[in-house]
């Protein structure tokens, strides 16, 4: 069997199916058009440590170190709980000096994926359209937690505080958003270009 013999099934099927292939094709563009103009393109970390000052005095026991861990830890959890809400969504977004395009209580609330690594660091994940961006809301965040535990040790009579400090934020541009996009375009390009070609020789039989 030589080439062109090799070669004539699959050229003739992909004769047949050529309107099928340049629809998928034309889906695939479009949403890495879509992707690369409405994605956010920049993954951004940011580390928030905790550390509580003040101390309660205890007589018999030395009990200090414990307790310092276990409040440390809740505290962490309120922290995390803060970057789930929308008001702080909302505040970090006005620090930053940037607009919120059609917010939901919804979509202000998934913004900022906090997990608490240890029980004294709190990790933020979240997108930005540039790095500029994820620069500036990184530092809000640090800022406006800040204050809010700031704002809480005020109000505190037990002599009881905590310091939260931000690290640097790490800032990765997302190559992947666009090319997964391309890819699944593609795929339900195919899917649905086979289904209609395929329904239509069925109804002509």
């Amino acid at each position: 069997m030589n080439i062109a013999e090799f070669l004539l099934p699959g050229m003739k099927y992909l004769k047949k199916y050529k309107y099928v292939l340049i629809f998928a094709l034309l889906v695939a563009l479009a949403a890495g058009f879509f992707a690369w103009r409405k994605a956010e393109k920049f993954e951004v970390s940011l580390a928030l440590t905790i550390s509580r000052y003040g101390t309660q005095s205890a007589q018999d026991y030395k009990y200090d170190n414990y307790y310092a861990l276990k409040a440390t830890d809740e505290f962490g959890g309120t922290v995390a709980g803060w970057l789930k809400t929308p008001e702080v969504t909302q505040a970090v977004y006005k620090r930053a000096g940037l607009e919120l395009s059609s917010p939901t209580l919804s979509s202000l609330s998934r913004k900022f994926k906090a997990v608490k690594i240890s029980p004294n660091l709190v990790e933020i994940r979240f997108s930005a359209k540039t790095q500029d961006e994820g620069q500036k809301m990184a530092q809000a965040a640090g800022q406006i937690i800040a204050e809010k535990a700031n704002l809480l040790n005020a109000s505190s009579w037990q002599g009881i505080s905590f310091l939260v400090v931000a690290g640097e934020p790490v800032v990765v541009k997302n190559k992947m958003i666009l090319w997964w996009n391309v890819l699944m375009g593609l795929i339900v390009g195919l899917v649905f270009g086979f289904f209609v070609q395929i329904s239509n020789e069925y109804f002509r039989e």
